[in-house]
């Protein structure tokens, strides 16, 4: 059964990535950031990020593929488009999202709800990490816990409802031990 629903979610997904522009098309990224390189099938699509390749996720199921991007040409710094992911929950304001975002373990970090993949019974839910500006996020190495994604300690805000996350490190023991 959850197979046959991820299965749907990822035929659901190719037609989303196939509709959605994909990031790091702008003018610092002269070959199109990706653009028109989303892969259905055979090869994983890649895309020249500064010095860097970069290359799609593919995941083992319906030849769904992520498609590239450039997060930050300046520092060859690679990302996926995380439009693709608006099929399995929240989305983030900027497409392009790098690679191996750093952050770390925190208590102060809860892990996020449970988000059910396009109304279906089946869920995911993210741990809970803190990210170096000081606010918790979430960690998204792995979709589901069984695809690796490899984005790191990404921004909660995306995935609670306009709400503000909460204080970790550094800040987030200081306002815990006023409290005390």
């Amino acid at each position: 059964m959850i197979w046959r629903i991820l299965r749907s979610a990822c035929i659901l997904g190719v037609v989303s990535v196939a509709v959605a522009s994909a990031c790091g098309g702008n003018s610092s990224s002269p070959e199109g950031g990706g653009a028109g390189k989303t892969a259905t099938g055979g090869a994983p699509s890649t895309t020249k990020c500064g010095t860097a390749t970069c290359k799609a996720v593919v995941l083992p199921i319906g030849d769904f593929t992520i498609p590239p991007c450039c997060a930050d040409e300046a520092t060859s710094q690679c990302g996926l488009d995380s439009s693709v992911l608006a099929t399995f929950g929240p989305t983030f304001p900027e497409a392009c999202q790098p690679l191996n975002q750093p952050g770390e373990a925190d208590t102060n970090c809860a892990d996020s709800q449970k988000t059910p993949v396009m109304g279906s019974s089946l869920e995911i839910q993210f741990k809970g990490c803190c990210r170096d500006n000081g606010t918790c996020g979430y960690l998204l190495d792995k979709l589901g816990g069984l695809f690796p994604l490899g984005l790191g300690c990404v921004d909660s805000a995306p995935f609670i409802d306009g709400g503000t996350p909460s204080a970790c490190g550094a800040a987030g023991a200081a306002g815990a031990s006023s409290g005390n």
